[in-house]
């Protein structure tokens, strides 16, 4: 039997608590729910996580809407030299929550990737605040960090060789042995 996997920064509410009215939270991870965090992504350190939402049930309960702005303090690894990068993450997000199940369809689907996202089901046994912020966070950190001013050296693996090059790997290379084997007609 499975055992369901916690979040590392898990604020769950109960969906009646959540429908009732409009309303704003605030959320403030503690610094070993940071750690963790940091720990999934693969950051040097993650010294704060934080969000203020506002919550606003629509359509008589059946949809929530969260209007969210994440802020954060990070240390990621840079890229090219793998110096320590820091970041101030303040952003903006927002996250529609559905509490009536999706209908399944046997139809074609069509996806137009400029329409707006689909809502998020709800868990009937409440929202997890703490992880749709972590979820956020990932989408909001950057994919490439570099330290101001860093240079690329030019070594890598995607660089097309020189024609000397070539041709000295031509000379040694094991396909050149059986060009010489080939019969001359």
């Amino acid at each position: 039997m499975e055992t369901p996997c916690e979040s590392e920064f898990s604020r769950r509410y109960p969906v009646d608590k959540v429908q009732a009215r409009s309303q704003v939270l605030n959320i403030k991870a503690k610094p070993e729910e940071c750690e963790a965090v940091a720990k999934r992504f693969d950051l040097i350190e993650l010294k704060s996580l934080s969000a203020t939402l506002e919550l606003d049930p629509k359509g008589k309960g059946s949809l929530l809407e969260v209007k969210g702005q994440l802020k954060a303090d990070v240390t990621q690894s840079c890229i090219l030299s793998a110096e320590p990068v820091t970041a101030k993450i303040n952003e903006p997000f927002g996250i529609l929550y559905s509490f009536e199940s999706i209908r399944e369809t046997t139809d074609e689907i069509l996806i137009d990737i400029d329409a707006e996202d689909p809502p998020e089901m709800a868990d009937p046994k409440g929202i997890d605040f703490g992880e749709a912020i972590v979820q956020q966070l990932a989408v909001m950190l950057d994919p490439y960090p570099k330290v101001p001013n860093s240079t690329w050296d030019g070594d890598s693996v995607d660089e097309a060789p020189d024609e000397e090059e070539m041709q000295e790997a031509a000379k040694t290379s094991p396909f050149s042995v059986l060009k010489n084997l080939q019969i001359k007609k």
